[in-house]
């Protein structure tokens, strides 16, 4: 799986690793929509709501019909752990991240709730611990070119390349505390 939360890089270094590595790659937000595996559509976050168990139930009939899929989310806990071998979370400085999706034109609260899920590491800590942190490898894409991303990747799932597994990134620690606390009318309004 390729991992992390909007704006870390996900849906570009899944189709160059596609290219590159000769892997099949499922953009799993893409495939709810176009399956009909969707329970609903929240207003105030304005995303989808996924009828995960339908989504997970095709996943485990694609994986036993083939091997070398690759899974693009941003919510790798939903697949169980017989399904994953890898969860390659794609993170960014929180910082660059929130600049990526303003360049979006992404409303300020849905802005502030992903910056926020990637100051404290949602994903990465959703992953390890659904599927164990031996699986899971995090990736800094805050000032990485994406094809670098996908070579790394792509060395790693060939054998060529080793990665230290777990979720080892902090932002909070060099984060100063008025530049996290910039998000936190998100928090405010959340009470």
């Amino acid at each position: 799986m390729i991992a992390g939360t909007p704006g870390t890089g996900k849906s570009t270094v899944t189709r160059l690793l596609s290219e590159k590595c000769n892997v099949r790659v499922i953009n799993l937000s893409e495939l709810a929509l176009e399956k009909g595996f969707i329970l609903t559509y929240d207003q105030d976050r304005k995303t989808y709501v996924v009828d995960e168990d339908k989504l997970v139930n095709y996943l485990r009939g694609l994986a036993s019909e083939t091997s070398g899929i690759v899974v693009n989310t941003h919510y790798p806990e939903i697949i169980p752990p017989d399904l994953v071998d890898k969860v390659f979370i794609l993170r960014a400085h929180p910082l660059i991240l929130e600049k990526r999706l303003s360049s979006r034109n992404w409303d300020r609260r849905k802005i502030n709730e992903n910056v926020l899920a990637e100051i404290i590491g949602v994903v990465a800590s959703n992953a390890a611990s659904a599927l164990g942190e031996h699986r899971v490898y995090e990736i800094d894409t805050s000032y990485s070119n994406p094809d670098e991303v996908a070579d790394l990747i792509c060395m790693v799932l060939k054998g060529e390349k080793a990665l230290e597994p777990g979720v080892k990134i902090d932002w909070l620690s060099i984060m100063e505390p008025s530049e996290v606390l910039k998000f936190e009318d998100y928090l405010g309004s959340q009470n």
